[in-house]
């Protein structure tokens, strides 16, 4: 086996550790960070549906409200914190969600990413 399918071994275990559910909040973001540091390594970048929701940061429907309340917002400042010092940049662009599947509201990392276009002549 070749460094880099063994470097592409590891990314996926990383990347499935990141997913798992009886992972840690810490485990999996200590685990998303090496994976990320192993794509940088490899030239490549992650373009992920999965979702990356903002600790401590909770939205909810208004119910009750007047029409210019869009959502509630509920934020447990010690998780939030904690989850702000493991992010990097100076940005996070967040979007609040409704699921699918249970109409609950949830707050959400903003991960879409412009594609080039080929210029018209």
């Amino acid at each position: 086996m070749s460094d880099h399918e063994k470097e592409e071994k590891r990314l996926e275990a990383l990347l499935r550790k990141a997913k798992d559910p009886a992972c840690t909040f810490e485990e999996a973001s200590i685990a998303r960070k090496m994976a990320d540091k192993l794509l940088s390594q490899l030239g490549q970048h992650r373009y992920s549906k999965d979702k990356i929701f903002l600790k401590g940061l909770y939205a909810r429907e208004p119910k009750g409200k007047p029409s210019w309340v869009l959502f509630d917002l509920t934020i447990k400042r010690e998780d939030l914190i904690q989850w702000l010092q493991e992010q990097e940049g100076d940005w996070i662009n967040a979007q609040v969600c409704r699921s699918k599947s249970s109409d609950k509201w949830y707050a959400e990392v903003d991960q879409w990413k412009e594609t080039s276009k080929p210029k018209r002549s």
